[in-house]
């Protein structure tokens, strides 16, 4: 565990200094603050809007970002032929340590990168608007970044399953246009073709199967996704009701840990 820390700290060290995650986060912060502000008032004053209504733009804005942030990063990381990983396996420590030691590194700046954009999102309406529903707001946060952690785990694993540094951001880009886009387009085929009658399980198989789409559909019923979405929100609490959102749940547990795990297989079995 001290040789997973301190790899971790190097890791850290390095990433922050990186141009990917600089410009990532500036980008991140910037949309996260324009996003703050809702519109004009009939006096032409730039309003404030309150948490829930920030945290239900911020929660769209950010499912699509953070996963493409930690898909590249961990591919990336991973990929480059001379990044030093030969260097570090010739010290005293085992392959899996050394790979939990930089994927907990890489967390480690994903996490800063995410917290600045929602902690400036955060400082402003709070000092605009009052607090009045944080709660929400710091649910629809945590989920959004945990996503983006389980794409940074599937970066990892397509990281160790490459060779070349272009191949692996393909990878990663091909990964998150297929779970960002082209599986909702498929969801609604599937529900069309397949939802006649009672479509709960149904729906909550499908938001299982990707965590974008279930960390979403937990942060809108979180957010009261019955007043927000009208009927639809309505379906939605009820499908996510009794075991439906456990699911959901366990299934984001999962998309953080088994990449991961499959990573750190492949990786011992790598030759450099």
């Amino acid at each position: 565990m001290n040789a997973v820390a301190i790899i971790a700290a190097h890791e850290l060290r390095t990433v922050l200094r990186s141009r990917l995650v600089a410009g990532f986060g500036i980008l991140f912060c910037g949309l996260a603050l324009a996003i703050t502000f809702g519109g004009l008032a009939a006096s032409g004053q730039l309003l404030v809007q309150g948490f829930t209504r920030t945290a239900v733009s911020l929660l769209n804005l950010s499912l699509y970002l953070l996963p493409l942030l930690g898909l590249v990063l961990g591919a990336t990381a991973f990929s480059a032929p001379h990044d030093g990983t030969e260097l570090l396996l010739a010290q005293p420590v085992g392959r899996t340590a050394a790979l939990l030691g930089r994927a907990l590194g890489l967390a480690g700046a994903f996490a800063l990168v995410a917290g600045a954009g929602f902690g400036a999102a955060a400082l402003l309406v709070a000092v605009q608007a009052g607090t009045d529903g944080f709660g929400g707001f710091l649910a629809a946060s945590i989920g959004a970044t945990l996503v983006g952690l389980a794409g940074l785990g599937v970066g990892v694993l397509l990281g160790v399953s490459t060779r070349t540094r272009a191949a692996a951001t393909g990878a990663a880009l091909a990964a998150w246009f297929a779970a960002a886009v082209l599986y909702d387009l498929a969801a609604i085929l599937v529900l069309q073709l397949f939802g006649s009658g009672d479509v709960d399980g149904l729906l909550v198989t499908l938001l299982t199967l990707n965590p974008i789409d279930g960390a979403r559909t937990l942060g809108l019923v979180s957010l009261g996704a019955d007043v927000l979405l009208g009927p639809t929100g309505a379906a939605l609490e009820h499908a996510l009701g009794g075991a439906g959102g456990a699911w959901i749940v366990a299934s984001l547990a999962a998309w953080l840990v088994a990449p991961l795990g499959v990573a750190a297989w492949r990786f011992g079995r790598r030759d450099f």
